[in-house]
């Protein structure tokens, strides 16, 4: 469990890219992405929340390679 206060949004604003990032994307990771834009992050199970975390995860590290996945 996290006993941190998380960062503010300006703060991860200063850690972004200013360039476009690719990712390669599964049909399942796609497919997550699309149920979540239409019915939110509660509609998800917990193997698709999972899915979503790893996905963001991959982007994570295309945007800021050199740290840590975890808490910036």
């Amino acid at each position: 469990m996290n006993v941190r206060q998380p960062s503010t949004f300006e703060r991860y604003k200063e850690l972004a890219v200013n360039k476009p990032i690719t990712v390669d994307l599964t049909a399942d990771q796609q497919a997550v992405i699309l149920k979540t834009h239409d019915y939110g992050l509660s509609a998800l199970t917990d193997i698709e929340e999972r899915l979503l975390l790893g996905i963001m995860d991959t982007l994570k590290k295309q945007i800021y390679p050199n740290k840590p996945s975890i808490y910036i």
